[in-house]
């Protein structure tokens, strides 16, 4: 099954859901942590649309940490991989480390862009000065993965 370009992420989260996709979704108390993680900024209405559905498993996701089980410690992650790297970028209080592969790569958005916002990368294995983004929308890169 193959999404297009504009598919949205309650379109792709419904049509998985109707094909009886495996996912694992998360309860309201762990929708509520994740809404308390940043106490200045609300996290995108995307990525809380995901979780709601898939928070805590998605088959095509697998090997990568994203889920609840992981969420609290991703940032930590992140700096740590960057400072074990020497890499001269650093992150932010505004920045948003929602997933990580294998611990050599991570991906986070800018809490303050909007309700789908780009996604960026860092990849260890990549010669980067700069984070890359990968993608214009929250909604996009998750669909690109399944695709």
């Amino acid at each position: 099954m193959n999404f297009l370009r504009g598919d949205d992420i309650r379109t792709f989260l419904l049509t998985l859901e109707a094909k009886l996709y495996p996912m694992k979704p998360c309860n309201d108390d762990e929708i509520s942590t994740l809404k308390n993680l940043s106490p200045t900024k609300e996290l995108p209405l995307t990525y809380l649309e995901f979780m709601y559905k898939a928070g805590n498993g998605a088959k095509f996701l697998a090997g990568t940490d994203y889920s609840m089980r992981y969420i609290l410690e991703l940032k930590e992650w992140a700096v740590e991989l960057l400072e074990e790297n020497n890499y001269s970028e650093k992150l932010t209080d505004n920045q948003f480390v929602f997933m990580m592969h294998q611990g050599y790569m991570f991906w986070y958005f800018n809490l303050d862009e909007g309700d789908d916002p780009p996604v960026f990368l860092y990849d260890e294995s990549l010669d980067l000065t700069e984070f890359k983004k990968v993608s214009d929308t929250f909604s996009e890169f998750l669909i690109s993965l399944y695709d």
